[in-house]
């Protein structure tokens, strides 16, 4: 499955290299080695990772393909998608991600590497209006990728369990 849940805006697709990714995921996890983001947008536990090299391949091949915001179409020449930094995401019951963008990169994303029923929606903010992405337990090995301007926001997880999501900055490169 592959496909734009928001005209060439939101991206969905399945996750290759997923073994690799929830690898790198839980290695975070033990580390906890802080982001240092934001207080007001950053949740309890957010942990900087390192960059698998498969998965990273697979997303900007997968940016690369799909999307035409870094293509001639848009007013830009021999560019490509390289992922600049990972950071893996642990939430719990009562934590929330409150509204933000990703100023230094051209796309981001989101993988879900352990997600549970009636899980935390996820929502884009575009054209004032909130955009949700239903997330549960099916959710898990998806990725969303989206425009890293796009204001986008989780709420309020309600339900027991981890969810545990990998996310991540895409630039464009002349090389």
């Amino acid at each position: 499955m592959m496909e734009f849940l928001i005209d060439q805006t939101v991206f969905v697709a399945r996750v290759d290299y997923f073994h690799e990714l929830s690898d790198f995921a839980y290695t975070a996890l033990e580390k906890k080695m802080p982001l240092q983001d934001r207080q007001y947008t950053s949740l309890k536990e957010e942990y900087v990772m390192d960059i698998p090299p498969k998965f990273s391949n697979w997303v900007c091949k997968t940016i690369d393909e799909n999307f035409i915001l870094h293509k001639p179409d848009s007013g830009i020449h021999g560019c490509y998608p390289k992922v600049s930094g990972m950071w893996t995401n642990r939430m719990r019951k009562g934590d929330q991600h409150f509204p933000h963008q990703h100023n230094k990169s051209f796309y981001s994303f989101v993988a879900y590497v352990k997600t549970t029923d009636n899980d935390a929606p996820f929502y884009f903010i575009k054209d004032n209006q909130g955009i949700p992405v239903h997330i549960d337990a099916n959710s898990m090995e998806n990725i969303l990728i989206f425009p890293s301007t796009l204001i986008h926001t989780v709420y309020p997880k309600q339900t027991d369990g981890d969810r545990i999501s990998v996310s991540g900055n895409v630039i464009i490169t002349g090389h």
